[in-house]
């Protein structure tokens, strides 16, 4: 009898309500969840991640015990801990369906089909608030939200600068010349206004005891037209706007850097607390970051020119929005594909660490990446020749053994 079941395959299966095993379609062995909903859901989520539940050990026990070898499984995940907790069991994944209404109803298990549909469906919803729950604890999805609010952000203080850099060189063109950082500039308008207003002193605290020197002096032959009080009162208010859109915008940021170190502090160790948070949210999320290849996270934000590469076969993108990290746009362009190569796979292997095990490798991420960009520099630091083609030559033809002359 025993050599006899070695040799028939047991199809076994975690489901919402328990664990069951069926031989030809009938129900041989059978261990159901016990409690409300909720601890049936929990039970039923780590079966899914592939943990080994104390009711799937139990049927396995009673199918072993019988003198089954062979057994197929459902859900897949569970595949490689069973192979290492039952090393002389054979394990397959399940690859077809069990009518699973037929066999709890038919097997005693539920009074009916209406029934079995009830308690399924309490379970599954109940599953998906634990899921929901666990996806929100994660917060990856809260630094996806924080950096498109950042990204939103930028355009709208862009946008303010560039109305009041506009707008106030009517009145002052020549401070453009002198002040290029945006938050200088509309702090200049929103602390003097008009250019008669300006005081030496206070103007050094912004932009230093040089350039305050050399606005004051072009302050007083400047070509630009006077401001009305009402103009002047205008577009410092639009100056004031920026500047708390540009405070705004450091907290947020500051947000998303804590956000970073608890959930991803591998990737801050790689890419930076910012670039790492783009990379997530045009990933979509931690997790899929996690699953991307290094091939993949090099071009992520090149899709356009991807597509035209493949369209034109020509201008394969190097980088995408990788370009933004200090390691890729410092280095010399012939370097920037390697480097972007490198910096890609240390994000991929960052990313499945935060996200799989959550261990603290950055320390030794960073250093094995710092070493190889060390590498690459030295390596090739002598940009490569470029080989120029004459246009309509042609290259000479080489005569192989045994050729004939014409």
């Amino acid at each position: 009898m025993g050599s006899e079941m070695s040799s028939i395959t047991l199809s076994l299966a975690v489901t919402p309500l328990g664990v069951i095993a069926v031989t030809n379609g009938s129900l041989r062995f059978h261990k159901l969840f016990e409690g409300d909903a909720e601890s049936k859901s929990s039970k039923f989520s780590m079966a899914l991640k592939g943990a080994l539940i104390d009711e799937l050990k139990h049927v396995i026990k009673e199918a072993v015990s019988a003198g089954f070898r062979g057994l197929r499984i459902s859900p897949n995940t569970l595949l490689s801990a069973l192979a290492k907790e039952y090393p002389d069991l054979s394990f397959k994944e399940l690859d077809y369906t069990l009518d699973l209404e037929r066999i709890f109803v038919e097997g005693g298990l539920v009074s009916g089909v209406e029934e079995y549909r009830r308690q399924v469906k309490e379970v599954l919803d109940r599953l998906a608030a634990i899921e929901l729950k666990e996806a929100v604890a994660r917060r990856d999805m809260m630094i996806v939200h924080a950096i498109h609010i950042i990204e939103d952000l930028d355009k709208q203080i862009n946008a303010f600068y560039t109305r009041c850099r506009e707008w106030y060189g009517l009145h002052f063109p020549e401070l453009a010349d002198f002040v290029d950082d945006l938050e200088d500039y509309m702090r200049i308008i929103a602390e003097f206004g008009s250019r008669k207003n300006l005081e030496e002193t206070a103007l050094e605290k912004i932009v230093g005891v040089k350039k305050a020197k050399e606005i004051m002096e072009r302050a007083k032959t400047s070509v630009g037209a006077d401001l009305s009080p009402e103009d002047e009162e205008r577009i410092i208010k639009v100056a004031m706007e920026g500047l708390r859109l540009i405070k705004l915008r450091k907290e947020q940021e500051r947000y998303v850097e804590e956000l970073m170190s608890a959930e991803a502090p591998n990737l801050v160790a790689i890419a930076g607390p910012i670039l790492g948070a783009k990379l997530i949210s045009m990933a979509g999320g931690l997790e899929k970051l996690a699953r991307l290849p290094a091939s993949t996270i090099q071009i992520l934000g090149a899709e356009k020119a991807l597509f035209r590469f493949f369209r034109t076969g020509k201008g394969a993108p190097k980088h995408g929005i990788l370009f933004q990290s200090p390691i890729i746009h410092g280095a010399p362009k012939w370097m920037r594909g390697k480097l972007a190569r490198t910096l890609a796979t240390k994000i991929a292997i960052a990313a499945k660490i935060d996200y799989y095990t959550r261990d603290d490798r950055g320390g030794e991420l960073r250093e094995a990446l710092e070493r190889r960009i060390k590498e690459i520099h030295e390596k090739y630091k002598i940009p490569p020749k470029k080989s120029y083609k004459r246009r309509g030559s042609k290259s000479p033809k080489v005569k192989m053994r045994g050729e004939k002359r014409h």
